[in-house]
């Protein structure tokens, strides 16, 4: 039977909480008594109830009109004060109107017609589709210093998970690439999911840590780089192979392995320990090579013809099992590596919502900028920044970046 909708029993209720210095205090004296209906003015309060209402208050602009002076100096020479990063030309919006617009494009998806309409409904604001779009890259174009540190610490760490989903770009496709950590964010976009699109992230040429992803072949290719296949993807491929004619026996074994495995390790990292003890994890690997070679057995050669589709992918996993076992069994091996590549997963969800709710991409430029300004947005977040807020500092001139920790 179904949960039933509403609040569970049992569960801790959640309600909107008082604030402490309310903005506002309005005192309500009853008049005349509801009794006899005498004047109560000057009857002693026997007891106050207080109730607080959050409101917002109706949107309204201000105008800052800017006034850049001229001096003539005694020696001849005219100086001419200097106008705010703000005043950007002869009548222009502020940063809180340049960053509340790129915050419905980039962290809500909305489309620039909408994000025009939402714009005028909640802020009284007037803006045009170019005026949006010039936004977006102003912002985008802000962020080429945050973009550089963010690199570098990622090139830095220890470990950083990848990963890759497409958009549409006209009537093809974009491909965005991410590398995170838990405290960075970086999503590139490139017309191809390859080595291209890798390369162009900028990361892995150079990376020498732990690269965690879900084996695409093209990620091997950096052989400078230590890797680690992530295990959800693993325990999704066996469970669809595992459907196959005479596969359901070792696909389960691997899978129980795996979750053992994964249990371990997490009980190591729990009590402070730096690996799991030697003598399980030599009995963990060596299940996982008997349990490969049951994995081949059960997926031998076809006399006389090809494998077809289904034989094809349970040959294809046993043998990944078999060349891949250092990177299957790194969360085991070295315990700074989890078991799921979520983090890169989660930094790729906005972009698949985006995707859902927005029009394609005209032109790899856009896609681009979407991918800079969300990896900003995304980094900030990470360290319990406020995106609007970040976004203000952008278009003041002053993007935020990450401290290295």
């Amino acid at each position: 039977m179904g949960r039933k909708p509403g609040k569970q029993p049992g569960a801790e209720g959640n309600h909107l909480a008082h604030v402490e210095d309310p903005d506002e205090i309005r005192v309500h004296t009853p008049p005349a008594c509801d009794g006899c209906g005498a004047d109560l003015a000057n009857v002693r309060v026997e007891d106050t109830e207080v109730r607080q209402v959050t409101e917002i208050p109706v949107p309204m602009t201000t105008t800052t009109e800017h006034r850049a002076e001229s001096k003539r100096c005694a020696c001849g020479t005219v100086t001419k004060a200097a106008f705010p990063k703000g005043a950007r030309g002869h009548a222009s919006y502020g940063p809180r109107i340049r960053a509340a617009s790129l915050y419905l494009m980039s962290r809500q998806h909305l489309p620039f017609e909408r994000t025009k309409e939402a714009m005028a409904d909640l802020r009284g604001v007037s803006a045009s589709t170019g005026f949006l779009d010039s936004v977006y890259s102003q912002g985008a174009e802000g962020l080429v210093g945050f973009l550089t540190s963010v690199l570098a610490q990622l090139r830095d760490a220890d470990v950083v998970h990848m990963d890759e989903t497409s958009d549409r770009l006209g009537k093809g496709k974009v491909c965005f690439h991410v590398a995170c950590t838990e405290l960075l964010t970086l999503l590139h976009a490139d017309i191809t999911r390859g080595k291209d699109g890798i390369d162009g992230t900028g990361l892995l040429p150079d990376f020498t840590g732990v690269a965690v992803h879900d084996r695409l072949g093209w990620y091997f290719d950096y052989e400078q780089a230590t890797h680690a296949a992530c295990g959800t993807h693993l325990i999704r491929d066996l469970a669809s192979v595992g459907v196959g004619f005479d596969q359901t026996e070792w696909t389960t074994a691997m899978e129980d392995l795996l979750l053992e495995m994964k249990e371990a390790a997490a009980t190591a990292v729990a009590a402070g320990k730096q690996r799991i003890p030697k003598k399980h994890l030599a009995d963990y690997l060596c299940r996982y090579d008997m349990i490969v070679e049951e994995a081949l057995a059960a997926n031998p050669a076809p006399v006389g013809r090809k494998r077809d589709s289904i034989e094809t992918e349970g040959y294809n996993l046993a043998v990944a099992f078999r060349d891949r076992k250092d990177a299957i069994c790194r969360f085991a091996t070295d315990l700074r590596v989890s078991f799921t590549n979520k983090l890169a997963e989660r930094d790729l969800r906005m972009v698949k919502i985006h995707k859902k709710v927005s029009a394609s991409f005209l032109a790899i430029e856009g896609a681009e900028r979407l991918g800079t300004v969300r990896s900003y947005i995304g980094t900030a977040m990470k360290h319990e920044l406020d995106p609007l807020d970040v976004l203000v500092r952008l278009f003041h001139g002053e993007a935020w970046i990450p401290q290295r920790t």
